[in-house]
């Protein structure tokens, strides 16, 4: 090639000023425009962007993350209260878990300790998640709390002192203040409280506190936080509450108090809660620990579609919007009772789609990129020259969108390599496609 800079594919095909996608391999990297629609469920992405309940299944790099950044976005924010729960918070909980869990060595003798994680701490952890939100979102942007009675006012404190596990207490004090209009000298402050007694010379907690701790110790999966039950107790005694919490029976009732919550939210504030999931196969508890991995995570998928929280969700008490890796035997369609009310949708690919896929993709550099580029994308046959049998042979070992993505920045290495020393530039060589998928496939 005469000139040189035309050695560079990103310039030879009027790209460089922009970002080329295929460089793009994580799911958060992509713009909303960059979502091939053929090959998605089309039940998910609905025209008047509205939410579903579902379980969506494919295996790693099929772009299920994609899909979730695309539906996260596509819901209406003024009537959908959007819950993303991604690995972060999910090994948060996990560890608490499996800390408890493993500490049982009776338990633990007869049986796989990790099994324990059941559809009430996965209740936990969704019910713990939206209130932090909740709470955390009325100090950044506050917004208008109904005037309810005294009695749902307690429940739904009682509910957030339970489950917020946000840091401090500062933002719980803030939200629980203002739903019972107190101000100045009025307002309750956890350090104002009085959570010890004197008997016989010794100081001891209130018998209250002690039934909150034990209470909140049943909650395995939640920190423990003397902060938030002693602004409980201080609330409860100031308003003469103590024996209708006491009366509570807060781990039995898990489902039914984030169905408190979710309906309080749907009828106050005026919008439907949506729970996102995904990332579990990324977690250091699902994949890193691969003593526990078949237990732990099938247990965990399973609690996620279990009856009671699904009894819920057909009960349009919120959605419930799941994006799961395969599993190796396990089928979650056969744990679903109602797969008509909650539907399982897979993401499968093939070579027709991926080179479809790939074919989108340039079509749309083709739209932007410079006049003065030596040559147009054609489409991806002609760019890896699949004609060849032994090029095709290699590119149809393609499984999945992350996998071709790898392959291309690769190949785009290989074929700037060699621009100087082919007939035609930039239409791959055996030799370059041979090496591309050898080193992306590392």
């Amino acid at each position: 090639m005469i000139k040189s800079q035309n050695r560079d594919f990103n310039k030879f095909y009027g790209i460089d000023y922009l970002e080329n996608p295929f460089k793009r391999v994580n799911a958060d990297e992509f713009g909303s425009d960059i979502i091939y629609k053929p090959v998605l469920p089309p039940a998910i992405l609905q025209s008047d962007h509205s939410a579903n309940s579902f379980l969506l299944v494919g295996k790693l790099g099929t772009g299920k993350t994609l899909l979730r950044c695309h539906y996260y976005k596509y819901l209406n924010s003024n009537e959908y209260f959007k819950i993303l729960i991604q690995n972060a918070q999910i090994n948060e909980y996990l560890e608490r878990f499996v800390k408890v869990a493993l500490s049982d060595e009776k338990y633990c003798e007869t049986t796989n300790c990790l099994d324990r994680w059941s559809a009430n701490e996965f209740g936990q952890l969704l019910l713990s998640v939206l209130v932090i939100q909740l709470v955390n979102g009325y100090k950044e942007e506050p917004f208008s709390l109904p005037n309810i009675s005294l009695d749902r006012k307690i429940d739904l404190i009682t509910i957030l002192c339970f489950y917020y596990n946000g840091p401090g207490v500062q933002n719980l004090e803030n939200f629980a203040n203002s739903i019972l209009n107190k101000t100045d000298n009025g307002i309750y402050s956890a350090n104002n409280a009085v959570v010890q007694i004197l008997e016989r010379n010794v100081h001891q907690d209130k018998p209250f506190l002690t039934h909150l701790k034990r209470e909140l110790n049943k909650l395995i999966v939640l920190r423990n936080d003397n902060q938030n039950l002693e602004l409980l107790l201080l609330i409860a005694e100031s308003e003469q509450y103590q024996n209708p919490i006491i009366e509570r029976k807060i781990y039995d009732n898990v489902v039914t108090d984030l169905i408190y919550l979710t309906e309080f939210m749907k009828k106050h504030l005026k919008k439907t809660v949506v729970f996102i999931i995904d990332g579990i196969d990324e977690s250091q508890y699902f994949l890193k620990q691969a003593k526990h991995n078949n237990t732990l995570l099938p247990s965990f998928c399973r609690s996620s579609v279990s009856q009671a929280i699904l009894s819920a969700v057909m009960a349009h008490n919120f959605y419930l919007s799941l994006f799961y890796p395969e599993i190796d035997g396990l089928n979650l369609r056969d744990v679903i009772s109602r797969n008509d009310k909650f539907p399982t949708y897979e993401m499968n690919w093939n070579t027709k789609s991926l080179i479809n896929y790939a074919d989108f993709i340039l079509q749309g550099m083709n739209e932007k990129a410079s006049r003065s580029r030596c040559k147009s994308f054609t489409d991806f046959k002609t760019l890896t020259n699949y004609s060849n049998e032994r090029n095709a042979n290699i590119i149809n070992r393609i499984s999945t969108p992350r996998v071709l993505h790898y392959f291309m920045i690769e190949l785009i290495r290989e074929m700037n390599a060699c621009a100087n020393d082919v007939e035609e530039p930039f239409i791959a060589t055996f030799e370059n496609i041979d090496n591309a998928f050898n080193k992306s496939t590392i």
